[in-house]
């Protein structure tokens, strides 16, 4: 699950940099997230509430009130894809072992796609 949502994240970035902000968007703060709250899951003890087996995301604030202040930084918005992708990658880097390589090619790509959200697109 790590590595999947290391590679939504930089899969999403690229996607990005190229302009594509929705498709970004949906694999950095959707895929990669659905893989962080799976990680989640496997790593803290719920909360006595009701799951919704079929819907994750479903009372997850109430299940897990610990990291539920963490969301709105993986989920940040339209624009906000490389911010939500270097929240994302804190989250995991802190708890988990993560590939430095690919770390590293994210946390650059983190950068240039910043860089490119503020300038106009030609287009």
């Amino acid at each position: 699950m790590v590595g999947e949502a290391l590679t939504n994240i930089y899969v999403g970035l690229c996607r990005f940099c190229r302009g594509e902000k929705l498709a970004a968007m949906r694999f950095v703060q959707g895929y990669a997230v659905d893989r962080v709250l799976e990680l989640i899951e496997a790593l803290e003890t719920p909360e006595p509430v009701v799951e919704d087996r079929f819907a994750r995301e479903r009372r997850f604030e109430k299940r897990f009130p610990r990291r539920a202040g963490e969301l709105a930084g993986f989920i940040q918005g339209y624009e906000r894809t490389p911010e939500s992708a270097q929240a994302i990658l804190n989250f995991l880097d802190g708890s988990f072992e993560v590939n430095p390589v690919l770390r590293r090619e994210i946390l650059a790509l983190c950068q240039v796609c910043a860089g490119a959200s503020k300038t106009p697109s030609p287009e």
